[in-house]
């Protein structure tokens, strides 16, 4: 029998369908390596039944406040006891994918970070690969932010980074980047959608309208909490107008309780419909099924452009403006979020719909190859 080869996957989730989609783009990539064994750490939004589904070892682990009693669990005489319970300590893991989507930088804590850096270091240098799949970082303002940054540019065997200005921002960490930082689209673009049970039946045309908590949230806006109304009313303008363009409009929760709040206000001031769908590859069947979108959630775009569905996608973060570049669509990205300005994209956006259309599938295409050749590069790493 072979040796398995255990791989474990951090920063991924169950609960919001982004992170869920980039846990299943490792594994669909991972599959041509058939004694993988897939390794997930405990949380509150991976249990443990789903990890059992998916037959994940749990990966052993303690961090609180400043301690890390990670490395030291490995030393512990009960490793075989730890194992015949499913359970591995790091030591026994032999490559990480960090699939966060956007967890580096200055808004996040420092000791993260951090951690994190000793992880890339403490792997290096057992001569296994920690590897980041392709996320937006920075910015690194602060000197312990860039001396963690440092160290994980350093030590990690490749860092997959997901827009020019994230790589900026890696830059400024340091200058001379090596060939092992590379720039790469998102890669849940070539996730094959599949539709379910859960997956409505809707008589006629229809819109996906994406709400994002994030964007009226104190976490990442100091502000945020103001523009809730003016958000609130934004989407509710642009539910009102497709209305009236003969399209039924469906507010899709991509997340999870806090974007069910925010569909329901934004549901109290418009005629639509809330869509809750819990398989990522479902809510993927049905975006693609949509005649437009308009979205506030990242994956909630992708899932939209990548399978030429126009879509317009309101930012709070750079990574938006740099994901509508990549599938030619950076007009339509609404980075002042307003009543005025979302409609003004809509209208136009309904004007070129049939056309976009096709660039976007063009535009997929050409970006799944670059998917492709991203794990070609990942696969010589790893052999």
């Amino acid at each position: 029998m072979s040796k398995p080869f255990f791989v474990e996957i951090k920063g991924v989730q169950f609960r919001n369908k982004g992170a869920y989609l980039m846990l299943l783009a490792c594994l669909d990539g991972l599959k041509a390596e058939p004694n993988v064994q897939l390794v997930l750490s405990p949380g509150p939004n991976l249990p443990y039944p789903e990890r059992a589904r998916l037959g994940a070892w749990q990966k052993l682990s303690f961090r609180r406040g400043g301690l890390d009693l990670t490395p030291w669990i490995g030393k512990l005489p009960m490793q075989g006891l730890f194992r015949r319970y499913g359970m591995l300590c790091e030591q026994q893991v032999d490559l990480v994918l960090e699939a966060s989507g956007f967890a580096y930088g200055d808004q996040w804590p420092l000791r993260f970070l951090q951690n994190t850096a000793k992880e890339v270091v403490r792997f290096a240098k057992a001569g296994k690969p920690f590897i980041f799949m392709p996320q937006a970082f920075g910015p690194f303002e602060s000197e312990p932010s860039k001396a963690a940054m440092r160290d994980i540019i350093q030590h990690a065997a490749l860092i997959f980074v997901r827009d020019p200005v994230s790589l900026q921002h890696l830059q400024s960490c340091v200058a001379d980047l090596p060939q092992s930082v590379v720039l790469t689209p998102d890669f849940t673009i070539g996730l094959t959608a599949k539709a379910n049970h859960e997956v409505p039946t809707i008589d006629g045309p229809y819109a996906a309208l994406i709400p994002n908590n994030k964007v009226v949230s104190k976490f990442n806006h100091a502000d945020a909490e103001q523009q809730r109304a003016e958000y609130i009313n934004a989407f509710a303008a642009a539910a009102n107008k497709l209305n009236e363009k003969g399209f039924q409009v469906m507010l899709v929760n991509h997340e999870g309780k806090e974007d069910a709040v925010l569909c329901n206000e934004i549901a109290a001031n418009a005629k639509c419909q809330i869509v809750q769908i819990e398989d990522p590859l479902a809510v993927k069947a049905f975006i693609g099924k949509a005649e437009l979108a308009i979205s506030s959630r990242f994956h909630g775009a992708i899932n939209a452009l990548s399978q030429g569905v126009p879509c317009i996608a309101t930012s709070w973060s750079h990574k938006y403006h740099a994901m509508m570049n990549d599938f030619a669509m950076a007009e339509y990205c609404v980075e002042q979020l307003t009543e005025q300005s979302l409609l003004a994209s809509l209208q136009q956006l309904l004007e070129h719909k049939t056309e976009l259309s096709l660039t976007l599938k063009q535009k997929a295409t050409e970006l799944k190859q670059k998917n492709a050749a991203m794990w070609q590069r990942l696969y010589q790493v790893i052999k």
